[in-house]
């Protein structure tokens, strides 16, 4: 992600031309100094990149797939020292987007089957919509879309010293309404926020030894197949809290039971305590352990059996 978050940065124009960055599901909001200092053209050619949309004078989205836009976003931090800001949303909301820049590459659920391929194609479409609620249905329909893949096959060593085999990169899957953690019902969820969470995921995933911790949330049971499907020979283990999907999908059991990874159950809430229909947990025939009520904290000690699991 670092090097994905390299490119963005140089083809908006370096961190001095970043005023303001912000997440939304699959989109990375960057707000920009200067817009003229956009090179969209690179912007399109990033890895990882399926697209981009500029909104009002300095906004950016920049479209990423499934458990992509947090670890990008994160580390942009890390190199522009800019932490998250509802600034961006402020300045974006109801401002006017331009012509949607939709990039189209093959779409392999794991990297074996890039491999077998001889060389990708790839083709940019723009897509130009004057009216507003027609960009953001094509938004949406990029946020089901899964990740491009980040890198052609290369017999090449990785400029980054890494072989691509020996770090474990672990998955934070949320499911519907966990992005509205500190406002749903605090009673019961506690008054921590969704950000919080995220902190607390990629401060543990270090500590318990990963190399990489993306985080992922989605209000959207399709999406959540599709991230725990892009997972398969991408990450070492999935940390998953499908939220109300627990008791219902099974959709979501059969995508964890396919690509067959040590997976933990987190819940913040004390489930086998609260309603009769919260005591069904699908997703629990696929996990080797199950962690409720420790708030946000389970993630954390998820996060260490896991790693202990596959013997970091």
């Amino acid at each position: 992600m670092q090097q994905i978050a390299e490119e963005v940065l140089a083809a908006v124009g370096g961190k001095d031309n970043v005023r303001a960055n912000d997440i939304c599901m699959t989109r990375l909001r960057i707000l920009t100094e200067d817009p003229s200092l956009v090179d969209t053209d690179m912007l399109s050619s990033a890895r990882g990149v399926l697209g981009f949309v500029r909104r009002g004078t300095n906004g950016l989205e920049v479209v990423f797939g499934p458990g992509k836009a947090e670890a990008v976003q994160e580390a942009l931090v890390g190199l522009t020292g800019i932490e998250p800001s509802d600034e961006v949303f402020d300045a974006l909301r109801g401002a006017p987007a331009s012509s949607l820049h939709v990039h189209i590459a093959p779409n392999p659920l794991r990297r074996a089957a890039d491999a077998q391929r001889t060389g990708q194609q790839k083709a940019t479409l723009q897509l130009a919509k004057d009216d507003e609620t027609d960009v953001s249905e094509l938004m949406s329909m990029l946020d089901k879309m899964g990740p491009a893949s980040e890198k052609a096959p290369s017999d090449e060593p990785d400029a980054s010293g890494d072989d691509g085999g020996l770090r474990a990169r672990v998955l934070v899957i949320n499911g519907p309404n966990i992005n509205m953690l500190g406002i749903r019902e605090p009673d019961i969820y506690g008054h921590d926020t969704y950000q919080a969470l995220l902190k607390t995921c990629r401060e543990a995933a270090l500590e318990a030894g990963f190399s990489e911790c993306s985080c992922f949330q989605s209000n959207h049971e399709g999406d959540l197949v599709d991230a725990i499907q892009d997972a398969y020979d991408d990450y070492d283990g999935i940390v998953i809290n499908p939220g109300a999907y627990t008791h219902t999908s099974v959709a979501i059991l059969d995508a964890a039971k396919a690509v067959a990874l040590p997976m933990v159950e987190v819940h913040i809430s004390k489930i086998d305590e609260r309603e009769e229909f919260r005591q069904v947990s699908y997703i629990r025939a696929a996990c080797f352990e199950t962690i409720a009520g420790m708030g946000i904290e389970g993630y954390r000690r998820a996060l260490f059996d896991l790693a202990k699991r596959i013997g970091l």
